[in-house]
């Protein structure tokens, strides 16, 4: 296989944690190392409240969550990514990096969100990590 396996295929960019009001997220963007492949994929990801206090101690940080969209200047660029709707809130999320790379969600009304998801905004994709005991 010669030395491709000490390359990194995938690395993490953005993660944090998202919280909205008693549900919990974890959010992680993978991005591809490989010269020739754009792939940076947001996953969000559904978490019980013990994994989310297990993540936040072991150091993952609360995402960025405003009201308007952060500013692209000559040193950060900000990126719209994916429409994220979770009961009745709904945000837009955006790839923001200025040496860090964040993921910073922006509120925005269920109206506009659908609105835009109608105009062919992707909504982001969002798997289950809950462990179903019943």
């Amino acid at each position: 296989m010669g030395t491709m396996m000490n390359e990194e295929i995938f690395e993490i960019g953005a993660n944090c944690l998202l919280v909205i009001g008693h549900r919990f997220f974890a959010v992680v963007e993978i991005e591809s190392e490989v010269p020739g492949v754009d792939l940076e994929v947001f996953v969000i990801i559904r978490i019980d409240e013990e994994t989310a206090i297990r993540l936040r101690r072991a150091g993952l940080e609360l995402c960025e969550v405003v009201n308007r969209i952060p500013e692209a200047t000559e040193d950060v660029t900000v990126e719209f990514k994916c429409i994220f709707i979770n009961k009745n809130k709904a945000f837009a999320l955006f790839d923001v990096e200025d040496g860090f790379d964040r993921a910073v969600f922006v509120r925005i009304s269920l109206d506009e969100a659908r609105e835009l998801i109608r105009m062919g905004a992707p909504q982001c994709t969002v798997v289950d990590a809950r462990e179903h005991h019943h």
